[in-house]
């Protein structure tokens, strides 16, 4: 069933995405972590789930996001890893993804 809506909060999305490839769209990002991550990483900011010790949270990883660690998370998500299954995401995916993470960094205010 989780699966099911995380599908089909992907689907009613993109029919509402305005972001480009090159940007990617945090709520894809956000139903694809769903599907994917959330069995290892805090993919968001709700306390209540759990994670395995050595997979990151989201949240911690938005910290470090700039252009730089984008690009390099980018290409560590093409390759398999042992600690990770073979996703086969792509660059789409990869794009919405880190989008969504991004979209977790802890805003300044001006």
């Amino acid at each position: 069933m989780r699966k099911l809506l995380s599908a089909f909060a992907v689907l009613v999305a993109s029919a509402a995405s305005g972001w480009s490839a090159e940007h990617g769209n945090p709520q894809l990002g956000a139903a694809q972590a769903d599907t994917w991550c959330a069995s290892c990483h805090l993919i968001g900011t709700d306390d209540s789930q759990t994670a395995l010790a050595d997979a990151p949270p989201f949240t911690e990883i938005a910290k470090t996001m700039n252009e730089a660690r984008r690009q390099e998370l980018a290409l560590w998500l093409t390759q398999p890893h042992a600690a990770m299954p073979d996703l086969s995401l792509t660059q789409q995916e990869i794009a919405d993804l880190l989008a969504y993470i991004d979209s977790l960094a802890p805003k300044i205010d001006p």
